[in-house]
């Protein structure tokens, strides 16, 4: 329990440094897109070699990890759309930035969904590739929301204590899945971790890759290719 909760908070601080970063020296936002595009890649490697593989481990039938990743994306779609609707989706995509409280609630959702990552990585060993993972796509998306809230008014202490607060979150849900994890059924497991995947394989699509692509363009696919490398070095598939 005490590591979960130890790991758990490690995820968030990925959070609380990007937040720093933003507010001591801001990066160019070049810079920001090789970030979001590495973290994207290092994710997608994370969860195909880690996260999914020990949902498989647990799963009876192999549908059941299929079922939790599309789960996870419509849990992950229902957050994003918010209470606009998909028309309203349509239009903000192509107007404007999504709204600070839908930001949060997605950052609040992708917090969630990094610590359920690390926790299910803690059943056969955290590697490094999990660890890195976490923080390049942390990292990236603290900058932006740290930009976002000061933009919005915020100070500089109500911004580190937003990130602070959300290291605590990360705690409480480490808890949780690490009750999870430890003590249901095989299958609930197996939904339970693949959720978490399908979550994050969307928060990518829809946000680290879009973020990536907004400055580099089609030059994005490099830094996105060279995070997944970077996570298939560390993990060493065979």
């Amino acid at each position: 329990m005490l590591a979960a909760v130890i790991w758990g908070v490690v995820a968030a601080s990925s959070f609380v440094l990007g937040g720093a970063i933003a507010l001591v020296r801001p990066p160019r936002p070049s810079w920001i897109a090789v970030g979001a595009g590495v973290g994207a890649g290092a994710l997608i490697g994370a969860v195909a070699y880690e996260l999914i593989d020990e949902a498989g481990a647990h799963a009876g039938r192999p549908f059941v990890v299929a079922a939790g990743l599309l789960a996870g994306a419509l849990l992950a779609a229902g957050i994003f759309v918010g209470r606009g609707g998909l028309r309203q989706a349509f239009a903000d995509a192509v107007t404007s930035a999504p709204a600070l409280q839908h930001r949060f609630a997605t950052l609040l959702l992708s917090v969630a969904s990094e610590v359920v990552i690390i926790v299910g990585a803690l059943g056969h060993g955290l590697s490094l590739a999990v660890i890195v993972a976490v923080f390049l796509c942390g990292v990236p998306e603290a900058i932006v929301g740290t930009v976002t809230l000061r933009a919005e008014g915020a100070s500089r202490r109500r911004v580190m204590e937003t990130w602070v607060a959300l290291m605590g979150y990360g705690g409480v849900v480490a808890v949780v899945a690490h009750l999870v994890v430890s003590s249901a059924a095989g299958n609930l497991v197996a939904v339970f971790l693949s959720l978490a995947g399908g979550v994050v394989l969307s928060t990518i699509v829809a946000h680290l890759v879009p973020t990536s692509y907004a400055r580099l363009g089609v030059l994005c696919a490099f830094p996105v290719v060279a995070g997944f490398a970077l996570s298939v070095a560390l993990v060493g598939v065979a």
